[in-house]
């Protein structure tokens, strides 16, 4: 039995198309949620900082260089393990993300070797400023080696902190700051400046069983 050509076009128009995009789309969201569930209310909070380098590492595939830590408690914003190794993430060497911080890895963010990040620091690579024509813009922060960042500094979306600068405590961080610079208030400006025998160190604490 042969099909008319109009036929044939109506029956083809007239079944529909399996969501086999938008079922991929909603499985896809769901691992990401799960994932980053997972990461800020079960991971951040065993007290271990081998288990918690081994998921940022192998789970989330966040890069992390020889002697690198997280504290407890910290949050940390992505678009699953792809997002990350497409965007660029890394911890460098020796370096220390102290308790509560929030580091925001959507945008892509590099953290260099020898780097102290103080307790409840926010650095951001994506932020919803109502007055910006880039809004949620993603914007990559680069924070370069011996960088010091103070208690509550904000880092805002497209900073780079070149190496051995320092921010000071509770400061907003809204442009780059020069190599060995000292950056503080909102807007962070500059207030001084390191020597280069003050920003070469190298971070070699040992960390504890546990914490």
């Amino acid at each position: 039995m042969t099909v008319s050509p109009e036929i044939e076009e109506h029956v083809s128009t007239a079944v529909p198309t399996p969501a086999v995009g938008r079922e991929s789309s909603g499985v896809r969201l769901f691992a990401v949620r799960a994932l980053t569930y997972l990461t800020n209310h079960v991971i951040c909070h065993i007290p271990s900082f081998a288990l918690r380098r081994f998921w940022y590492r192998r789970v989330l595939g966040i890069e992390f260089g020889e002697h690198a830590g997280v504290h407890l408690n910290c949050y940390l914003w992505f678009y699953g393990r792809g997002g990350i190794r497409r965007s660029g993430g890394r911890i460098g060497a020796n370096s220390r993300i102290n308790r509560r911080c929030t580091l925001d890895f959507r945008g892509g963010l590099r953290i260099g070797d020898n780097v102290s990040v103080s307790p409840e620091v926010m650095v951001l690579t994506i932020a919803n400023l109502e007055t910006s024509r880039a809004h949620g813009e993603k914007r990559p922060v680069v924070i370069e080696d011996n960088v010091w960042i103070g208690a509550r500094a904000i880092v805002m979306p497209g900073v780079t902190l070149a190496r051995g600068s320092v921010v000071a405590a509770g400061a907003v961080v809204m442009r780059d700051v020069p190599p060995l610079a000292v950056v503080f208030g909102t807007p962070a400006r500059p207030v001084g400046s390191r020597t280069e025998e003050e920003a070469d160190y190298t971070l070699d604490g040992t960390f504890p069983l546990f914490e």
